[in-house]
């Protein structure tokens, strides 16, 4: 760790994160990770980014009121790859609070996958190619906490510690099955899309398995205790599953009784403290009662010949990606099956344009595909 670091070890001042950036500059390949704090608040928020060289571990404090733009130049520099794993999991939250993109990317994740190794885990990759144990105590740790316990700062340095050696590993690997473009189709996929703020969702309710049994004067109850929950977490800045997980929310709405009954039927701390609202609530929930023609109905994807084509389109692919060993995604993804259907295609030339068919895919699978669509549509 370099000696100019804040006092808590993480890099938290403008002119340690403008001095590393510039150490950064003159790196040809970098390990990168974010911790996020999605289990403990409302909205997620970027905790902490760590950043490995061959030479250092670092960590960076997001949650500092410091300029992080000075690493902007390096998460775009052409010349410096960026390893992650499980990418699409980071680079978002990156993007937002960093600015521009983050690549070119080795996403240490989808190589393993395209490889079809047992273990595509980071753990399991530590582990089957440098003996490596990695503890998971701190997985769903508070990465808000400063000073950041020991502990997690270690872990956190792990994660990114040994992503360079794994690298070198998955990239000779690639080259040797002839995989390389496939792979860099893949990771030049990463979602560079600041991730969406938290909406309620006032319809969420009805995805639950048990609410289609219920009456209608308990799905409105259902939708109310939603509507509270949500609103208590966004007040609270807590996950809304740990204001009250899904699995008591039905057992509540069914609830008759007072304040000291539901106390007594219900230990969880948000129920124990809000057992007078709670009963006001599910009293008051007749008054909005629930009416079945106020939930919007889903707008269809695909309808009659289309959805026959599209599954006789995705047998095809499973059936090919079967008798190569291969995950059916390598073939061609649902979603542009769904959009070749919906685009009917004239030509060899207006396939190509069709979402997801880069010119690897096309190269492998294109003329089976043609073949397979032109077959269809002739029927």
């Amino acid at each position: 760790m370099n000696s100019s670091t804040s006092p808590s070890g993480l890099l938290a001042r403008g002119e340690e994160i403008q001095a590393f950036a510039e150490r950064l500059l003159s790196c040809q390949v970098i390990a990168v990770d974010a911790e996020m704090d999605s289990f403990y608040s409302y909205q997620t928020k970027l905790c902490l980014i760590q950043i490995s060289t061959a030479h250092e571990d670092v960590l960076i404090d997001p949650l500092a009121p410091v300029d992080l733009s000075p690493l902007r130049a390096v998460f775009e520099h052409p010349g410096i790859v960026k390893i992650l794993h499980a990418a699409d999991n980071d680079v978002p939250y990156l993007v937002e609070r960093v600015g521009g993109r983050v690549g070119p990317v080795f996403d240490t994740h989808v190589a393993a996958r395209l490889l079809g190794l047992p273990r595509a885990g980071l753990g399991g990759l530590l582990t089957d190619f440098l003996g490596l144990e990695v503890d998971k105590t701190f997985q769903r740790a508070d990465w808000r906490l400063r000073p950041l316990p020991q502990a997690q700062f270690d872990y956190a340095q792990g994660d990114t510690r040994y992503l360079i050696q794994i690298w070198k590993i998955l990239d000779q690997m690639l080259k040797e099955q002839g995989l390389e473009e496939e792979a860099w189709a893949a990771f030049g996929r990463t979602n560079q899309s600041p991730p969406q703020p938290r909406k309620f969702n006032p319809h969420a309710f009805l995805q639950l398995p048990e609410t289609r049994k219920l009456s209608l004067h308990h799905k409105a109850r259902l939708r109310d205790l939603f509507r509270w929950r949500d609103d208590k977490a966004r007040e609270q800045d807590d996950a809304v599953f740990r204001v009250l997980p899904d699995g008591l929310i039905v057992p509540l709405c069914l609830f008759e009784g007072g304040p000291d009954e539901l106390r007594a039927h219900f230990r969880h701390h948000t129920i124990q403290r809000n057992a007078a609202e709670l009963c006001r609530l599910l009293a008051d929930a007749a008054n909005e009662p629930f009416l079945a023609n106020s939930v919007p109905a889903p707008e269809p994807f695909l309808r009659g010949r289309q959805m026959e084509r599209y599954e006789k389109l995705r047998h095809w692919r499973n059936r090919t990606a079967d008798a190569l060993g291969i995950e059916s995604d390598r073939v061609f993804t649902n979603r542009s099956l769904k959009a070749l259907v919906l685009a009917q295609p004239q030509s060899r030339d207006e396939l190509a344009n069709i979402e997801g068919m880069e010119d690897w895919r096309l190269a492998k699978f294109g003329e089976a595909l043609w073949s397979e669509h032109q077959r269809l549509t002739a029927r």
